[in-house]
């Protein structure tokens, strides 16, 4: 195939693959189907209505030739009973010898048909004289009459019928078309002023960077599906932009935690090789190791917090919480002079162990950080049926009720200066214990505590979907 014919092939199918164009033509095709049952079913119903009606004038000039033979001979009977109309076009009398006895005024002396019984009454249908190409509608009937048994023939010609079809026909099949080409376009233009906003929706889409997320498409006011559609869309355009901007927040804050610990150590080690000594024990003791430290942690939450955004799934095991929360809370008691008090219930879940230890640590963590004397760790049935919750609590100075839902947030930290060390985190702990709670089908509500501090809660499902709630202990 030559280059342009291929690429006008490829031009009209592109164009034929266009909703618009898809529409025009299923309808204008469905209408040319359903225009042309009608005209078929028309065409049909006039010809049996024709028919019906040439056979009701026959049969009736039948009936009033065969009365009026029953009484009066045939040579005598009115030149009007057997002069044709407009609706009968040919009359015949025939003996049972098949002779014509009487006929219309210049009908043919053949007879049309064979005699019949007396009493018997039959429509013949493209009936024919011998010799002539004339086609008749006919009624045939037997008489009894004074001089014997005689058949009545009356014909219609059929000619006039067929040219009244074929009239028919022919105004049919020129006013179709026109029809069929109206309707088309209609359909196009219709179908074009439809699709128009889903036109402005794609085109706007189309027009939206990642530097321009903040745009939407416009939403027409007709409150159907399109509409729906574009709704749907700047919601979803609405998550994109959030999305986009948690991530740049997010490679921002980290790069200013991450920068921290490498400006430490970079100084200390330019330091060390511009005066070409090493660096002290005393100064990898209490610098380098912590701030490596720092930095190994910060990279290991980054890594579990990139995990959460893909929906990485976690091993899932059966896991005894009341274990992880009575292992913590001695280890709490063994590194902290904060009084850690616990009350521990038997509670299984479906999840990962590590994940589970890692959260209820950063909680245990944070709470010792801001408390002054006490914290505690308590186990409970959660408020939804098949569900636990775990509360961790201090008697620091609490989190003010607008900041309780912010500082789960990522890098988020209430401290008055973004200081380094254990004293002020990283701003990870909290998000971390709530993606790890979001991927065991639970969450994490940060609200006061009746020690007068912060209370930290972990709600998640159980394994089973029932919580023992016999087995609880103070620890």
């Amino acid at each position: 195939m030559p280059p342009p014919l291929r690429r006008a092939v490829a031009a009209a199918r592109t164009r034929i693959a266009r909703v618009r164009v898809r529409l025009t033509v299923v309808a204008t095709a469905l209408l040319a189907v359903g225009l042309a049952l009608a005209a078929g079913v028309m065409l049909l119903v006039l010809h049996q209505s024709l028919l019906s009606t040439a056979d009701g004038v026959t049969r009736a000039r039948a009936t009033e030739i065969a009365d009026a033979i029953r009484t009066t001979p045939i040579a005598a009977l009115d030149a009007g009973v057997l002069a044709p109309t407009t609706s009968v076009d040919l009359v015949q009398i025939v003996d049972a010898g098949g002779r014509v006895l009487a006929t219309s005024p210049g009908g043919s002396r053949t007879p049309m048909t064979s005699p019949v019984a007396v009493g018997s009454t039959r429509t013949l249908d493209d009936a024919e004289v011998p010799g002539e190409d004339v086609k008749f509608r006919a009624t045939v009937r037997g008489v009894s009459t004074p001089t014997g048994v005689v058949t009545v023939i009356v014909g219609a010609a059929e000619g006039p019928i067929d040219r009244v079809l074929l009239i028919v026909a022919a105004i049919v099949a020129s006013i179709f078309p026109i029809i069929l080409v109206m309707i088309a376009a209609a359909t196009y233009v219709l179908s074009g002023r439809t699709l128009a906003p889903v036109e402005r929706i794609r085109s706007r889409v189309a027009a939206i960077t990642g530097s321009g997320l903040d745009q939407r498409v416009p939403v027409p006011d007709t409150g159907d599906e399109i509409a729906d559609l574009a709704e749907t869309m700047n919601a979803m355009l609405d998550r994109l932009d959030a999305a986009h901007r948690r991530q740049v927040q997010f490679v921002g804050d980290a790069s200013h935690e991450l920068r921290s610990p490498l400006v430490t150590l970079l100084g200390l080690l330019d330091l060390a090789a511009s005066r070409g000594d090493g660096v002290d024990g005393t100064t990898v003791a209490q610098v380098l190791l912590p701030e490596a430290r720092r930095l190994h942690d910060l990279i290991d939450d980054l890594l579990l917090l990139a995990r959460s955004d893909e929906s990485a799934s976690l091993p899932v095991t059966d896991v005894d919480l009341d274990d992880v929360v009575d292992a913590d809370v001695r280890r709490l008691r063994e590194t902290s002079t904060i009084a850690v008090s616990a009350v521990v219930r038997a509670i299984r879940v479906r999840g990962d162990r590590e994940t589970l230890a890692r959260a209820l640590r950063n909680l245990t963590d944070n709470a010792v950080r801001h408390a002054r004397s006490t914290v505690r760790v308590s186990m409970a049935p959660g408020d939804t049926e098949g569900t636990a919750r775990i509360d961790v609590e201090d008697d620091g100075p609490g989190i003010p009720a607008a900041d309780r839902a912010r500082v789960i947030e990522r890098f988020t930290r209430l401290d008055a200066a973004r200081s380094r060390g254990d004293a002020g985190g990283s701003g990870l702990g909290l998000a971390i214990v709530s993606e790890i709670a979001r991927a065991h089908g639970g969450s994490l509500v940060i609200d006061g505590s009746p020690l007068g501090g912060t209370r930290a809660r972990v709600t998640i499902p159980v394994a089973g979907g029932e919580v023992d709630q016999s087995t609880a202990t103070s620890r």
